[in-house]
């Protein structure tokens, strides 16, 4: 099966909203049970399950992959937040972790973002680069209800 999927980010311009379509990703498996190819533009890696959940572990799961994508892109607007400002902050260091959490009403999707800071920096910009990290593109993402669509595009070729 072949899935296709277009997908659209909302950037922010000077008070502008624009489109800027993305690569979108592809992923194929099937030869070596959960272990997946994924092929974004011009990159590859891939993905598999525990061992646990019935894979081999030979790459990080797809949540891994997702929390890794938060990470990085926390970190990632932090930096350009702190260089426009002229912030010597050094290092960045965020580290992601799902913990789910059971409430009255069930269980409660939790991620937990730990953010280290190589030099020590006044509270006030601590503070608002925190602030900025929650506003990266994939914690939006995260935090919104995304509609997604699946069709069947046809069938490999069997010859």
């Amino acid at each position: 099966m072949v899935l296709e999927k277009k997908s659209y980010l909302v950037l922010k311009d000077k008070n502008r909203k624009k489109m800027a379509k993305t690569n979108g990703a592809t992923a194929c498996n099937g030869l070596d049970d959960y272990y997946t190819k994924a092929t974004i533009g011009r990159h590859s890696f891939y993905i598999d399950e525990p061992e646990k959940a019935g894979g081999k572990d030979k790459s990080p799961s797809p949540t891994d992959y997702v929390l890794g994508a938060l990470a990085s892109c926390t970190a990632i607007t932090m930096r350009m937040y702190a260089q426009r400002k002229g912030w010597e902050v050094g290092v960045i260091k965020v580290h992601a972790v799902f913990a789910p959490v059971m409430t009255a009403d069930g269980i409660k999707q939790r991620i937990k973002k730990e953010v280290t800071f190589e030099k020590e920096l006044p509270q006030d910009q601590a503070d608002r680069l925190l602030e900025i990290g929650e506003k990266c593109p994939v914690s939006k993402m995260l935090k919104t209800e995304v509609e997604m669509l699946m069709k069947q595009t046809g069938y490999a070729d069997q010859g």
